[in-house]
């Protein structure tokens, strides 16, 4: 069997469960290879614009993260957004947000240059990740080998069998080499300095000069010679260098000018890590992500199987439709017996790691108690065409599930970037 790339090893990934040799393929390289679309389930959707009901926006965005199109929404609004999922930035995307106020600015339209947001109704609460029932993705890959149809075929019977693992792709931890999942690991083992310096010191895949030259002024110690340097699209390391070029070793306070949600997806970078090596190893190891086993902890899946109930225990008589879950890490981990909860132990011993530490007292806000995340990706719909070298497929995923993980199954890339798999 191939290996998996180094870049996919260094955030837990290791293993595949289809046995068909690489199949070379490229995603995302022209606009509109690569198109999603929530699928959102709205309770109290009206049309009329109702005391006490907030503006629903359908967005349609391109070479955006959610995170900076919530921004920029948020301003056009007069506030704080609220939304289902975060979307990757190289996508065609279709999702939907709220304002978080009742008395936010209600436009018809909002539009700026990389996305635009039309008002479709109005709900008696803000968006939330619930309301996502799954993403719709139609995508395009081009450049194909020979047996593309046939590696479609196969990733799409392990697909309906439930045996493709549910990994947290390459885009949760940042696709220019962010690391961002270090970044976590340093918050939660209590070394700060070494969390803002990963940020800030270490140059990326797609740096350029004026980076690099940002660089060689932080390793000076120069903060605001490097502020001065740092090329625009840089937004997090600017915000940190400004608050060290003010107070050059108050790491905490340094880390605490980033975003509070930015600092959140840190830790959930790391978390993310661990549960793909834990994932990885028990796939190693034989295990059967597809099916319960006695001890598991378990969750009803829905009839078309793409969202889950609330996760039940081991003395819980399991129901027609349950399928298990995998503890993500956090604080409030514990050891139930179950399967993999003995691969969770084994990677956080290995990673010098415990529990308790995802409670971060110098930071409590971003303080994590870890979940629960079902093991393989629930697919539904899946279909494809292939014209030459070029395949098209279509399919729907659960909810916080990544469609670069399916793909890369069908293609085993050497480099996921050069594939647009991150």
């Amino acid at each position: 069997m191939k290996p998996a790339a180094e870049t996919e090893k260094a955030v837990g990934i290791t293993v595949y469960v289809t046995e068909g040799a690489p199949c070379t393929a490229r995603a995302k390289s022209q606009f509109g290879d690569f198109v999603v679309e929530e699928q959102v389930e709205l309770t109290g959707l009206v049309q009329t614009d109702t005391p006490g009901y907030f503006p629903l926006y359908r967005v349609e965005k391109r070479q955006i993260d959610t995170l900076h199109m919530a921004e920029e929404l948020a301003d056009a609004l007069r506030s704080k957004v609220s939304y289902g999922g975060l979307k990757d930035k190289k996508a065609d995307a279709v999702q939907y947000a709220t304002p978080t106020s009742v008395r936010a600015s209600r436009p018809i339209v909002v539009e700026r240059e990389r996305f635009t947001a039309r008002l479709v109704g109005y709900v008696p609460k803000p968006l939330s990740r619930g309301a996502v029932a799954g993403n719709r993705f139609e995508i395009t890959l081009r450049d194909c080998c020979g047996e593309i149809g046939r590696r479609i075929e196969d990733v799409y019977r392990l697909a309906k069998a439930r045996k493709l693992p549910n990994f947290y792709g390459l885009q949760r931890f940042g696709s220019s080499g962010a690391g961002t999942h270090r970044i976590g690991k340093a918050m939660v083992t209590g070394n700060i300095e070494e969390a803002v310096r990963v940020m800030i010191s270490e140059p990326r895949k797609t740096d350029r000069e004026a980076a690099r030259a940002a660089i060689e002024a932080v390793e000076k110690g120069d903060y605001a010679a490097a502020l001065r340097l740092l090329p625009p699209g840089k937004d997090v390391e600017a915000l940190v260098l400004r608050e060290l070029s003010r107070h050059p070793t108050d790491w905490v306070k340094a880390l605490r000018a980033v975003p509070l949600k930015v600092r959140r997806l840190y830790v959930q970078a790391y978390q993310s890590a661990i549960f793909n090596r834990t994932l990885s190893e028990a796939i190693s190891a034989g295990e059967d992500i597809s099916e319960l086993a006695k001890g598991d902890n378990w969750a009803e899946a829905s009839e078309d199987g793409l969202v889950t109930s609330r996760v039940m225990g081991v003395r819980d008589p399991p129901t027609a439709r349950a399928v298990p879950m995998v503890q993500t890490v956090g604080y409030a981990f514990r050891d139930y017996g179950s399967r993999f909860d003995s691969f969770v132990s084994r990677v956080l011993d290995s990673e010098g790691v415990r529990p308790s530490q995802f409670y971060l007292p110098e930071m409590q806000e971003v303080s994590s108690e870890g979940g629960f995340r079902r093991p393989h990706l629930a697919v539904r719909d899946a279909s494809s065409e292939v014209r030459g070298e070029t395949a098209l497929l279509s399919f729907t995923l659960g909810r916080g599930q990544y469609a670069t993980v399916l793909l890369r199954e069908i293609i085993k890339p050497d480099d996921p970037a050069l594939a647009g798999l991150s």
